[in-house]
């Protein structure tokens, strides 16, 4: 079965709007729902956690002010991921 140009934009235009529907605003948010274990993301959200907690007691007991610290300790986490993220190209 063949379709054409028209038929396959208006096939992604009425499957956006489904989404939309639901309440899935964020791209990722099929994905996480569908694609991804939930136990895993739970270790890696308990993890996460763990990392942060950890970091936050080192950084504000080097640093002494708890603001100054959790700035550190998250921009630390942004350069993690984009890290991981590189290393994850398809």
């Amino acid at each position: 079965m063949r379709i054409t140009k028209n038929q396959l934009r208006r096939i992604i235009k009425e499957e956006k709007e489904k989404l939309a529907e639901v309440g899935l605003k964020n791209p990722g948010d099929y994905a996480i729902g569908a694609y991804f274990d939930v136990n895993m993301m739970k270790q890696f959200n308990q993890l996460m956690y763990d990392m942060f907690e950890n970091a936050m007691e080192a950084a504000t007991e080097d640093m002494g002010d708890p603001q100054d610290a959790y700035a550190e300790v998250m921009a630390a986490f942004e350069t993690l991921i984009e890290e991981a993220q590189s290393d994850m190209r398809y």
